[in-house]
C-alpha cells in the first residue's frame, strides 16, 4: 500500500502540507505579489498614458485636418481668383491684339486700294492710248484719213468717261 494513503501518516502529512502552504503563501504574499502588483500597476499606467497620448494625437490630427481643409479652401479660392484674373488678362490681351490687327489690316487694305487705284488709272490711260492708236489705224485703213493723235486722244477719253 502507498504511504500517503496510510491513515497513520495523515497527521504528519497534514502538518507538513499546512506548513508548506503557509510558507509558500507568505513567500508569494511578501515577494511575488508586490512585484506582480507593480507590474500590473505599471502596465495599467502605461495603458492609461498610451490612451491619453492617443487622445492627444487624435485631437492634434483633428486640428491638423481642419487646418488642412482651411488651407485647401484658401488655396482653391486664390487659384480661382488667379484663374479669373488670368482669363481677364488674356481677354484684354486678345482684344488689344485684335484691335492692333484691325488697325494694321485697315492700313494694309488702304495701301493696297491706293496701289489698285493707281494701277486702274494707269490701265485706263493705257486703254485710252491703245484705243486712240487703234481708232487712228482703223480710220486710216478704212477711210484713208489721218486724224491727229491729240484729237483721237480727246475723243476716246470723252467716250470712256461717258461709259465709266
Amino acid at each position: 500500500m502507498l504511504p500517503q494513503l496510510d491513515p497513520t501518516w495523515y497527521a504528519s502529512q497534514s502538518f507538513w502540507m499546512l506548513l508548506t502552504f503557509c510558507m509558500m503563501f507568505l513567500i508569494m504574499w511578501r515577494f511575488v505579489m508586490p512585484s506582480m502588483r507593480a507590474t500590473v500597476d505599471a502596465r495599467r499606467s502605461r495603458i492609461e498614458n498610451d490612451l491619453q497620448k492617443t487622445e492627444e494625437l487624435k485631437n492634434e490630427a483633428s486640428r491638423l485636418l481642419k487646418e488642412l481643409e482651411e488651407t485647401q479652401k484658401s488655396v482653391k479660392l486664390k487659384s480661382q481668383a488667379l484663374f479669373a484674373q488670368a482669363q481677364a488678362d488674356a481677354q484684354v490681351l486678345t482684344q488689344r491684339m485684335e484691335e492692333d490687327f484691325n488697325v494694321r489690316l485697315s492700313a494694309h487694305i488702304t495701301e493696297k486700294e491706293q496701289v489698285l487705284e493707281a494701277a486702274k488709272t494707269a490701265a485706263m490711260q493705257d486703254i485710252n492710248r491703245i484705243s486712240a492708236d487703234l481708232t487712228g489705224l482703223i480710220v486710216q485703213k478704212i477711210a484713208n484719213i489721218t486724224v491727229p493723235t491729240e484729237e483721237l486722244n480727246q475723243t476716246t477719253s470723252s467716250v470712256m468717261e461717258k461709259h465709266a
